[in-house]
């Protein structure tokens, strides 16, 4: 959808235009090269929202309640409207006023809601960048600033390339200073998963006995360093550590455990936790074949055994504060995305793995362990 709608850019006038779409190295774009009827044939990327849930749903309740008063009946506009309502209540964010006319409730602030809701991100704090004048240059999600704010952090913004010389948390601002450095930098993090609920469960995939599961989970992430990597070369120069907060995310995820026999199988061949860390990586770079997304607006986690299942694990999350229904479509279209992944994988010509198939700028161990073979093995397995 993005690339037509860039192409219609061109062609919008009287004149001739010609489009032409330089790929990158990342494994959308050499997939799309590699598979052009997908770009040129293939159906567009759902687009996914998720109305339902509460933390983009209450905002629009209290909104709606500065505007006028809700009234029972307005849960034929709002999904969970009773629920939320009452949670609303009970924090103080609604009155409720029994009127002629029945039971009310109206916007209990005296500010307007509408004016403290973002429209572009569903986290409520904020971190401002600010150059050595003191202007904010850019704002970023406080999870976002985290990872790509935190001190030593190479920022790029207009042409410019910024180090980040403090992260106050505190004020929630971070200080930049204009630099020529010719290194990069990648964050390096800690990350658990906890299965709190089972929402459903079915078998997509060839294999009826590799059941694929929906369920609520809490993320528990923290940034414990950085590397410093050369920009021509993508070598890295120096790893640094960092003491920044732990984070919590409540969100949503599908996961599934590798069957036995191939367990067996990846073991003997030496290198289980690569043959998953991989899969997942693959996997999550496919979810904007089939979704309007980015492929930051998921995450994963791949371990040999995890205290849920007691099994080699992959989990794939949305990375939204309850979710905003990516995960949940991921879940429903798993096989086809499976199928996909493993065309890609296979399609590419390298012999260890590179950033067009298993790597990933986003992963929080440094690309490490990674085993591209087995990954194909493992997906071959299942579909």
């Amino acid at each position: 959808m993005n690339t037509f709608q860039r192409a219609g850019r061109a062609g919008r006038g009287t004149d001739p235009a010609a489009v032409v779409l330089v790929a990158g190295e990342d494994q959308l774009d050499q997939y799309v090269m590699t598979h052009p009827a997908e770009l040129f044939e293939g159906d567009p990327e759902d687009a996914i929202v998720d109305p339902a849930n509460e933390h983009l749903l209450d905002p629009h309740v209290a909104s709606a309640a500065r505007e006028n008063w809700l009234s029972p009946e307005d849960e034929a506009y709002f999904p969970r409207f009773a629920e939320r309502v009452r949670t609303l209540e009970e924090r103080g964010v609604l009155e409720r006023r029994e009127t002629d006319y029945g039971t009310r409730w109206t916007y209990a602030g005296d500010g307007s809601p509408q004016h403290e809701m973002s429209l572009r991100s569903i986290d409520d704090r904020e971190v401002r960048l600010l150059d050595p004048s003191g202007d904010t240059v850019a704002s970023m999600e406080f999870s976002d600033a985290l990872r790509d704010a935190h001190p030593g952090a190479i920022y790029h913004h207009q042409g410019q390339r910024y180090e980040v010389v403090d992260l106050d948390l505190a004020n929630d601002v971070a200080d930049l200073q204009p630099t020529y450095a010719d290194h990069y930098t990648r964050v390096l993090t800690d990350k658990d998963v906890e299965v709190r609920e089972n929402r459903e469960e079915r078998a997509p995939f060839a294999r009826e006995d590799v059941p694929v599961r929906f369920a609520d989970v809490t993320l528990t992430e923290q940034v414990t360093g950085y590397e410093r990597r050369n920009a021509e070369r993508g070598e890295t120069e120096a790893t640094m550590t960092l003491d920044l907060p732990e984070q919590t995310l409540e969100t949503r995820a599908l996961y599934y455990t590798v069957p036995s026999d191939v367990e067996a199988e990846l073991r003997a061949a030496g290198d289980l936790p690569g043959a998953i860390h991989a899969a997942e990586h693959a996997m999550i770079s496919m979810f904007p074949t089939e979704l309007l997304c980015d492929r930051g607006d998921v995450g994963g986690l791949s371990t040999p055994v995890h205290p849920h299942t007691g099994r080699p694990t992959i989990f794939i999350y949305d990375g939204y504060p309850g979710g905003v229904g990516l995960a949940r479509a991921g879940f429903d279209s798993v096989a086809d995305l499976a199928e996909r992944t493993l065309a890609m994988l296979e399609s590419c010509d390298c012999a260890d793995g590179c950033p067009a198939c298993v790597q990933s700028p986003q992963c929080g161990n440094a690309n490490d362990p990674l085993d591209k073979g087995l990954a194909i093995e493992l997906l071959a397995a299942l579909t």
